[in-house]
């Protein structure tokens, strides 16, 4: 019997005790293999089955470093630095989140494979300071923990850094930057609207979107400007492939930076002043 022919059938056949195989003490699979020669039979060595997925998880998180690692090369003005890292669920701030968000957060992380496989994003508006880029940061330092390759990138930061790259190497310029952006399986674009408006940065954005279309690759998008502006600025072509991929949520939380920032002021109001009333 040729190696290149043994199924899972042959292996229990012939890996009897009386070869004195032995079985890992994991999964209990044979790690020898008896194959009949016409000089007779031959045990030959062979991965068991947690070898064989632990060898295959191995492989896929090497891929998924030499991916982010492409990223960060490529698009190294990223909004992912240390403070952007202490964005986490475990760090929510549920007297102020929006508890709707933080579990729709928690459920995309649970599900991305099949998010993934499903080509579904999320875009996330409403008004500013309400929570929304701490929501694609959880979803995003979550996935990085368990090594999905992702990029969360402002909308100014990233049509400026194709901008860039097209002044110093023309068109060949864009493509690299769009072409890394297929290392990641989760783009995050924070704040779209915030770019500069013309012609150009817009074909920029339809690009972006146009291509993880094509690629089945999910984005996360936040923006400040209305379902109607956004509709209006970016053209039917963005805003139908933008309605394909993404759940529109709305965000209608208070504007927790303006809460935070008061709290901030009335703590360094006591301690520079303790009880004594401000008049």
């Amino acid at each position: 019997m040729a190696l290149e022919n043994f199924n899972q059938t042959d292996s229990a056949s012939l890996c009897k005790d009386v070869y004195n195989i032995p079985k890992c003490e994991t999964c209990g699979e044979a790690v020898g293999i008896a194959v009949k020669m016409s000089f007779g039979t031959r045990v030959y060595p062979r991965a068991c089955r947690c070898r064989r997925e632990n060898y295959e998880k191995q492989q896929n998180e090497d891929i998924n470093r030499q991916k982010q690692i492409r990223l960060k090369q490529v698009i190294s003005n990223s909004m992912m630095n240390s403070s952007f890292r202490k964005c986490t669920l475990e760090n929510w701030n549920h007297k102020f989140g929006n508890e709707n968000l933080y579990s729709i957060a928690k459920q995309y992380i649970l599900k991305f494979a099949k998010m993934k496989s499903e080509n579904k994003g999320i875009l996330l508006y409403g008004n500013p300071g309400n929570g929304k880029t701490y929501f694609s940061a959880c979803i995003a330092n979550a996935l990085l923990d368990r090594l999905v390759p992702v990029i969360c990138v402002g909308a100014i930061a990233l049509t400026e850094r194709i901008g860039q790259s097209k002044r110093t190497w023309g068109d060949e310029g864009i493509f690299t930057v769009l072409n890394a952006l297929e290392n990641a399986d989760l783009l995050i674009i924070d704040d779209l609207g915030a770019e500069v408006d013309n012609k150009w940065t817009r074909s920029m954005i339809y690009q972006i979107i146009d291509k993880r279309n094509t690629m089945n690759l999910p984005v996360i998008i936040t923006t400040n400007i209305t379902i109607s502006e956004l509709k209006e600025r970016y053209d039917d072509r963005t805003y139908s492939r933008l309605t394909s991929m993404c759940s529109f949520i709305q965000n209608t939380g208070k504007d927790i930076r303006k809460i935070q920032g008061k709290e901030k002021t009335d703590r360094f109001i006591k301690e520079l002043l303790g009880d004594k009333s401000m008049g």
